[in-house]
Formats: C-alpha cells, structure tokens, sequence
C-alpha cells in the first residue's frame, strides 16, 4: 500500500482501518494492526493506548457499544471513555489476552514500545503513528463537531481542539451551509 497524501478524508479511516483488519489475519502484525485499529477508533496518543489492560475494554451492555476507557497521562484525564467499533473489540477480543497489559511483548516481557510502532505506523502507511490520531479526531469532528472531537481527543480547552485539527473559520462556514439550517 502508498503512503496516503491526504490523511483528512474519511476514506483514509476507512482504507487504514480495513487494511489494518485484513493485516490482523496474519500472526506476526498482530499487536501493530490491533495498535492501529484502536488508535483509529479512539484517537488516542500512542502513550495512552500502549498501558492500555485488556479490562479496559469493554462492552456496555445497558448502552449497547464497545468502549475503551484510558486514563490520558498528558492532560491528567481519568476514565476517558471512546468507542470501539464492533470489528476492532472483534479483533481484539480474538487474541484471547489474559489479564493484564494489551501490548506486552511476550518474547521481552515488556512493554511495546512508541518508537516501535510509529516505525511500524511509518513503514505502513508513510507517516507516524500520532497521525492516525489526527485521522481520526478529523473523522469525529466530520460527523459530530467541535465539541465532538474535543471530548474524543480529552483536550481541555476547545481552543486547543480548533488549533490541533486546523478547523478554519471557512470550514465551518461550508460545514455551516451544508447543514439544514441555511437550505
């Protein structure tokens, strides 16, 4: 697969996403493709998600979903809830991992590492791991907003949401006149 140029569209999430779940079917890229397919659904920084335990992800019942809840160490946010989507918690489930951290490395005992899998992310796709962060926070921002990916990204300050994604007073004018409100 090309290094993808225009990593803003949904169809990049979509594209990575099944190329990720394909991948997942071969043993040997299996933590890298579940590191992908969680990063995409969440939006977590590759920290986050690499001390995530496998009890933090979860079905709600009452609600129906797939969730992941993370404790964000950059903006000291505890219990941060995202969704999953049906295939990644499928994948994930799939690895039958005991109790304990999601991405030990069982031939070092140890943690895998960021530089790890934005080597992997990179070699992949052409770009770093914290990019699919942006893929997929400018994927929740497409279909619920500002405020949306704000929460999805656990950024304190919406300011901070607008800045990261590079949200433009025109892009929200055309987001603004493809609404219901103005036709």
């Amino acid at each position: 697969m090309k290094a993808i140029a225009q990593i803003e569209t949904k169809q990049n999430f979509t594209t990575i996403h099944l190329d990720a779940l394909e991948r997942f079917k071969d043993p040997k890229y299996k933590y890298e493709c579940l590191a992908i397919l969680i990063g995409l659904d969440t939006g977590l920084r590759v920290s986050d998600l690499l001390v995530l335990k496998t009890n933090d992800i979860s079905y709600n019942e009452l609600e129906n979903r797939f969730e992941c809840t993370s404790n964000i160490q950059k903006t000291k946010v505890k219990d941060h809830k995202t969704l999953l989507s049906p295939s990644t918690y499928k994948a994930f489930k799939s690895m039958n991992l005991d109790r304990g951290y999601i991405f030990l490395n069982l031939n070092t005992n140890r943690l895998y590492t960021r530089m790890w899998l934005s080597k992997r992310t990179s070699l992949r796709y052409g770009f770093s791991f914290h990019t699919l962060r942006k893929i997929s926070a400018t994927s929740v921002l497409k279909e619920v907003g500002l405020l949306g990916a704000q929460k999805h990204l656990a950024h304190k300050r919406i300011s901070s949401t607008d800045k990261y994604l590079g949200v433009t007073e025109n892009d929200h004018l055309s987001r603004l006149a493809g609404s219901s409100l103005y036709k």
